[in-house]
């Protein structure tokens, strides 16, 4: 989905005229900016190119707007050069991303994706992007592995290979809830009945209000629980090192670039993988709604771009089941493929 993204930067005399402001409408202000968060940023910031902003406003290609902060982290001096391929055009995207401030990682979440600023390209991407250039001759220099640092320095820019969905705690949903613009008339018209002297008619919203808000927030915590469960996925994994160690690490620590070896009896794929020797029996029913498994054969090496719409063949999607692997180590068992894409 692309998005039109606007830049804001908070200005601090906007933001306290604007705190004294919610003071003196008793928090009406503070209202209508939980309601219409744009308005918010309109009032407290200034507009910014979207390299330097604190907020950002996204528009999508449905009209919807929404409110994101953008989040920095530091980077540690000489991380750039743990990836050990500066000659590759991923290393140089890299350090494209810190032009203004080479140890400074600046990004935003939006829909459990994560989207970085990519110098070269002057705008917010989906962190996959610094992945596009791979070649199949890159893929196949990755089956040394990474070393830890390098997988922590890469783990910081792409974060963690999982998908989170948050589960809010009551008070926080009760909160919500509560200033919902139904529930704030409800409330004025029990303060204006009560003023009336129709206590009877007062307490029946009131305790009608209350189941109804009861039930609301029981369902919709047990659908937030419900979708978490089943977007999770969580493993344990074996990696190869740069060293030539083997390692089982859990399948949330896994970056784009990791070399992982797939056991002979298979398992089930916690993230996208360019299959590299070894041939697999996958089951991908739940990409395709096709019963019948799919053989997986390797990647062969060249200088052309990998994608994994065109190399279909030869990728192993997250999610799907891998019934059998051989072929890929000495004796026969088991396959090598690398990371290709992770949670983001």
């Amino acid at each position: 989905m692309r998005f039109d993204v606007q830049g804001y930067k908070w200005v601090r005399w906007r933001v306290w005229l604007c705190r004294l402001a919610a003071l003196l409408s008793l928090g009406l202000l503070l209202l209508v900016f939980h309601w219409r968060p744009r308005f918010g940023v309109f009032a407290r910031c200034k507009s910014c190119p979207p390299a330097l902003a604190d907020i950002l406003l996204l528009r999508d290609s449905f009209g919807q707007q929404h409110v994101v902060e953008v989040l920095t982290e530091e980077m540690e001096e000489g991380s750039l050069e743990l990836l050990g391929q500066s000659e590759d055009t991923e290393s140089r995207d890299t350090v494209q991303l810190y032009k203004e401030e080479k140890t400074l990682l600046r990004y935003y979440l939006f829909e459990g994706l994560r989207y970085v600023w990519v110098d070269r390209k002057g705008a917010f991407c989906r962190v996959s992007v610094l992945n596009e250039d791979w070649t199949c001759n890159n893929l196949h220099g990755s089956q040394k592995g990474l070393s830890p640092l390098e997988q922590s320095f890469r783990r910081t820019i792409y974060g963690t290979n999982l998908i989170d969905v948050p589960v809010k705690p009551y008070p926080k949903l009760l909160f919500e809830e509560i200033l919902n613009p139904f529930y704030v008339f409800q409330m004025f018209s029990i303060i204006l009945w009560t003023v009336d002297q129709y206590y009877i008619y007062a307490i029946c919203i009131f305790i009608i209000s209350v189941i109804s808000i009861g039930i609301s927030l029981y369902e919709t915590r047990k659908q937030s629980i419900t979708l978490r469960n089943m977007a999770q996925l969580i493993t344990t994994v074996t990696i190869r090192r740069k060293s030539g160690e083997e390692e089982c690490v859990s399948s949330v620590e896994l970056v784009p670039g990791d070399c992982l070896i797939i056991p002979q009896e298979g398992m089930l794929l916690p993230c996208d993988a360019a299959l590299l020797a070894g041939e697999c029996l996958v089951n991908e029913s739940m990409l395709t709604g096709e019963s019948v498994p799919v053989l997986k054969t390797p990647l062969q090496a060249s200088d052309r771009k990998y994608s994994s719409d065109t190399e279909r063949r030869h990728t192993l999607f997250s999610g799907t089941q891998l019934i059998q692997a051989k072929g890929g180590r000495p004796g026969g068992g088991g396959a090598v493929a690398v990371v290709t894409s992770t949670g983001e």
